[in-house]
């Protein structure tokens, strides 16, 4: 499976999890490292802007590529699995304790859940500990070239 993270370029190759180990997030408690991907660059870039003022979104901005092993991919979290207020903001504690629970069992690579922006698209939780990390591959890794338009209208 591929997947993408936008991020200012100066962390795009850190894949430690730090920033969600130090902050934590829908996902993850604080304390947990967990990277965060998505199954498209649309939705990392839909993932960034609403977490992100546009005024910040600069050109120091990129995005990383990265192939997972399917079979490293826990992919059973459906969304009926999740409790019904599962995308409020701050989020429930119901997320960052499924998350969490990945973490600490340590049996796949990544975990497939539903992006709270838009549960049809997927976010790619990775274990930045896991024993496979080294399996993931990077495709691409590019500058963040978003059509203008989009920054001026909705600012």
């Amino acid at each position: 499976m591929r997947v993408f993270r936008i991020a200012k370029k100066q962390y795009l190759e850190d894949l430690s999890g730090e920033g969600s180990r130090l902050f934590g997030g829908r996902w993850n408690k604080k304390g947990m490292a967990m990277l965060y991907f998505s199954d498209s660059l649309s939705t990392s870039l839909l993932e960034i802007l609403v977490h992100l003022d546009f005024k910040h979104l600069t050109n120091d901005f990129g995005y990383i590529e990265l192939e997972i092993p399917d079979n490293l991919i826990d992919t059973k979290l459906k969304l009926k699995d999740l409790d019904k207020n599962w995308r409020d903001n701050p989020p429930k504690s119901s997320t960052t304790i499924l998350g969490t629970e990945f973490l600490k069992a340590n049996k796949k690579l990544a975990y497939k859940v539903p992006c709270a922006i838009l549960p049809m698209a997927s976010n790619i939780l990775i274990n930045p500990r896991h024993k496979d990390i080294a399996k993931l591959k990077v495709i691409k890794i590019a500058d963040l070239d978003i059509d203008s338009r989009l920054i001026v209208d909705m600012q």
